[in-house]
This record gives structure tokens, sequence and C-alpha cells, in this order.
């Protein structure tokens, strides 16, 4: 806190001194540095800071501040003051918001296998008589997959049952209903205040959470192996929380012209021999509009012109000029 009556440089040095050496000691540690500031600002002693505060605490004037070296870290809003006090509350809210509230689980249909479902379907598939749907089809396997197909879903739908369950954002694949069910056990126990079993509970997550990651990690290997290469990176994107994005990137036709023209902007340097008659380039297609006289071209930079269906057409503008080379012999 700062009296009005206080030395404003005395106290920015004092606190500059008191910062720097808790960033030299810990430099990634949160640093907050809150009370009443009177008269005092640390705008310039302290650069680096955020100041958080942006309503008025004492009437009309915003005397009592927070500086932290986070980001936008909080937003505020005014209280009543306590008591006698003639200084207001300030409700510092976290800006940051969870993922798991900023988007809303997603919900999936899952099957629920089990030795009962497999035994089902496999008397499925010993009674069904196959000679009936493959003989409409006869030799044409095009038509007849299709049909063997559904055919198979179906029997899958009507003999597996079902699950809905909801997929928050922040799950990890490998957190299964095995962990959560642990997860809600240790959170008994440690509202029991039951030491003993807090610890058993603990030791039981990190070893489901340990195998599900071997799991996993064993499934992606799979993948791999089998050359699934679509389901190995959607699986790193789900643990890396990489999000896809559907947009394209804009085709700016001026940009593209500023790269061509930076390019190539030694090509006017260069000259065709005597015996080419067409000019070549890795991106143009393009040849001398007079083929009579072939003696020496010079040639500018390539340039892109924008066609009607949004596409670039590169040319190459070609001149004609006489140029003396002396060849040994």
């Amino acid at each position: 806190m700062s009296p009005p009556s206080a030395n404003a440089d005395a106290a920015c040095d004092s606190l500059h001194s008191v910062v720097s050496r808790l960033q030299t000691q810990s430099p990634r540690a949160l640093l907050i540095i809150s009370g009443d500031f009177n008269h005092v600002s640390l705008n310039s002693t302290l650069p680096t800071f955020n100041q958080y505060v942006t309503c008025p605490t004492r009437d009309n004037e915003t005397l009592d501040l927070l500086y932290s070296n986070a980001e936008e870290a909080y937003s505020s809003s005014p209280l009543p003051p306590l008591v006698i006090s003639d200084h207001n509350l300030v409700h510092l809210v976290p800006v940051y918001e969870p993922l798991v509230r900023r988007e809303p689980p997603a919900t999936h249909t899952v099957q629920r296998w089990s030795e009962e479902s497999e035994e089902a379907l496999k008397d499925c598939f010993e009674s069904t008589v196959w000679e009936v749907i493959c003989d409409d089809h006869g030799e044409d396997i095009e038509s007849l997959t299709p049909c063997i197909t559904d055919y198979i879903n179906f029997c899958v739908d009507n003999t597996v049952p079902t699950r809905t369950v909801r997929c928050f954002s922040n799950n990890k694949p490998w957190i299964t209903p095995e962990v959560k069910a642990v997860l809600k056990q240790k959170r008994r126990a440690f509202k029991s205040k039951d030491k003993e079993e807090l610890k058993r509970v603990q030791r039981e997550l990190r070893g489901l959470i340990r195998n599900g990651k071997d799991s996993y990690r064993q499934k992606m290997e799979n993948q791999l192996q089998q050359n699934n290469v679509g389901e190995v990176w959607r699986g790193l994107r789900t643990i890396s929380g990489h999000k896809h994005q559907n947009s394209l990137p804009v085709v700016d036709v001026r940009f593209a012209n500023e790269l061509n023209h930076f390019f190539n902007r030694f090509d006017s340097s260069m000259r065709q021999s005597p015996t080419s008659a067409a000019l070549t380039h890795p991106h143009c297609c393009c040849s001398t509009s007079d083929t009579s006289d072939t003696s020496h071209l010079l040639y500018s930079p390539c340039s892109l012109l924008p066609t009607p269906n949004n596409s670039i057409q590169y040319t190459l503008n070609t001149r004609l000029q006489p140029v003396s080379l002396n060849h040994p012999g």
C-alpha cells in the first residue's frame, strides 16, 4: 500500500528491485502486485506487467490496482464496500474458460460387444441362406458387394446392443469407464478422509491410466503397421488437441505477382542461344512470336495474369534485341 504522501519514485524503485529479484529466482512464476497505489503507477517501471482493475474503486477514481505478468488473465467488476470502508471491492474473474465449458459434449452411439452378442451374431449368419442373396446377382461382384455389406450391417444392428455416451472435449482416449469409476472412488475417499483408502485408490488409478495409455499406444502402432495413416493422424490430433481447419487459404494474386517478380528479377540478364527456337520455364509455357529471326532473345521476368476462373496464368514477355557475342575459336 502506498500512502498519499509517499514518494512515487522511491516506491517504484523499491517494487522494481523486489520484482527483479523474484523473476531472477523463478523466471516462470506468476507475479501479482495488488494494493492501494493512490498516485503511484508502475506502467513505466514494469512495462511488461498488465494492470487489470478498470473500474472505479473509490468514488470515481481507480486507486486499488492489480498488476500481473500474465496477459489477458482477469476482468474486473466493482462490488459494494465492506462495513465502513470507502473503497469498493473489486471482483476479478479469470478470462480463461476451460475447454470443457467452451465446447458442449458430443453424443455418440457405440456398440457394446460381448461374448453373448458374438454368439448371437454367429447364429444369425449360420441360419442365413446365402444362396438366396447371391443368386439374384450372379457373377456381378459390383452389385453383390454392397448387398452383402448391407445385410451384415443389418444383422449387427439387430444383434449387438448399443449405448449412447457423451464425450467431453477434455476427455483423453485412454480414459475408459473403469478409470472414471476409480476417479469417483478417489473423490469419495477424499471426502471421507480415509487416508488408507485414498492411497489404495490412487495406486489403482495410476495402474489403470498406465495400462490405458499402453493399450492406446499399441492400437496406434498396429494402425501404423497396417498403413492406416489416416487413423494415426486422427489419433495424434486427438492427443495434441489440434482442431482441423476446413477453411482454405485465400489466394492473393497481387502477392503472387510480387513473388514472381522477385524470384525472376535476374532473368533479364539471361540470353537464349541462337539455336533455340522457344523459351522454356519451369512454370511457363511460351514461345517466341517471331521465328524468322532467332539470333538472340532478351526476355523480361514472368508475369502473372488473373483469369476469369480465378486461376493464375503465367506468361512470358519476349522481345528481340541484337546481341554481339564473341565465341572463342
